[in-house]
């Protein structure tokens, strides 16, 4: 399995999905900021998951990933992207048909309506809603890319 964590910041969500995805799979931890992805670098390496962890430095209007992907993962960042609908459309073309994207918005910057008018971007651009799991103090969808 090939999961992007956009936005992974020190990276606690990375290593908790580098230990899912197995000695196989690839976690491709992006960020804007290099500082943090050296922490997430040190993270890995202490954690002996540095195998399984990928760093990648983002641009600020393009993730600029290749792979394929089988999941993405979006926690508490789609509010400080410059172009939502690009990003999404980005998203949408990496991952695989079927592919899930996990999304979770603070409700301390995001309002309810802005959330719901995000899900409405979401589809627009080739997602379904698959579930809506709970997160404290989050707003939060779970998406499959269609066919």
């Amino acid at each position: 399995m090939t999961v992007l964590d956009i936005g992974c910041g020190a990276g606690f969500a990375s290593l908790g999905l580098a230990e899912l995805v197995g000695g196989e799979g690839l976690v491709i931890a992006a960020d804007l900021q290099s500082k943090m992805l050296n922490i997430v670098k040190d993270r890995a390496l202490k954690a002996r998951l540095s195998t399984r962890i990928r760093i990648h430095l983002c641009k600020p209007n393009h993730i600029g990933v290749r792979e394929k992907l089988d999941f993405a993962v979006a926690f508490f960042m789609v509010h400080e992207v410059p172009d939502v609908r690009a990003f999404l459309e980005e998203i949408c073309a990496l991952l695989k048909t079927g592919g899930r994207f996990f999304i979770t918005e603070p409700k301390i910057h995001v309002s309810s309506r802005d959330f719901q008018q995000l899900i409405r971007e979401t589809q627009e651009v080739g997602f379904e809603i698959t579930e809506r799991p709970s997160v404290r103090f989050g707003h939060t969808v779970l998406l499959m890319k269609r066919g």
